[in-house]
């Protein structure tokens, strides 16, 4: 498997540090266990964060600057857990079947016996329960987009990560692969297509609701609940 988008820094240094939010971290850990590139960076981040913290002489609460208190948050939550995000599986373990461990935790069936739950012709889902409980605007769910079937051309009002984990889709970004993750904010406008005789199955977390550009479009909206 050959990986070719991979997660951003900043997305990497919020997960590092625990403040991405819970449903964005199981992407993360899922894509880690994949990546070694991605894995890479985080050992990087967590080695850097604690030679500054042997550099820097202890202080108060009170005089503790931002990246300070981000590094000291770093240190003393494990890369897989914190309080916020509840317990997400060591990338250590193996994966069962072809679904990485972090997310296969979260999965009641294996892939291939997930009951699908079709929201239009051609797209189905399946909602997953997320880390410290549902909160507003925050989703986790698996999408599968049936060959040559388009998403609906949407934006976002906050953070989305999609990871392949069968088959592939092409947008206005690029062509996307198993193993690759598509790192988007409230900037990107795409409209991504399976583009083989597969089935596109991807793990989908977002902070916020999408936000869709046709009318009819927006008016399935609150009824397919994306």
């Amino acid at each position: 498997m050959t990986i070719r988008h991979h997660i951003a820094d900043d997305t990497l240094m919020a997960y590092v540090g625990g403040t991405l939010a819970p449903s964005l971290s199981v992407a993360v850990a899922t894509h880690l266990a994949i990546c070694p590139r991605c894995r890479d960076s985080v050992a990087m981040m967590e080695e850097v964060a604690s030679l500054y913290l042997e550099e820097t002489e202890p202080l108060s609460h009170s005089e503790k600057d931002k990246d300070a208190a981000l590094l000291d948050q770093i240190m003393a939550t494990p890369r897989t857990e914190t309080a916020e995000q509840g317990a997400v599986s060591s990338l250590a373990g193996p994966a069962i079947g072809s679904v990485p461990r972090p997310l296969a935790d979260y999965m009641p069936v294996p892939l291939d016996q997930v009951p699908w739950k079709r929201l239009v012709p051609g797209i189905s889902h399946y909602p997953l329960p997320q880390p410290g409980g549902k909160r507003k605007g925050s989703a986790l769910r698996l999408l599968k987009i049936a060959p040559g079937t388009r998403i609906p051309e949407h934006s976002h009002s906050g953070q989305e990560l999609t990871l392949i984990l069968e088959g592939s889709y092409i947008d206005e970004i690029g062509r996307f692969q198993k193993g690759d993750i598509a790192d988007l904010d409230n900037e990107i406008h795409h409209q991504p297509v399976a583009d083989t005789d597969q089935d596109c199955i991807c793990l989908i977390a977002t902070d916020g609701p999408l936000k869709f550009s046709g009318i009819f479009s927006r008016l399935l909206q609150p009824i397919i609940g994306i």
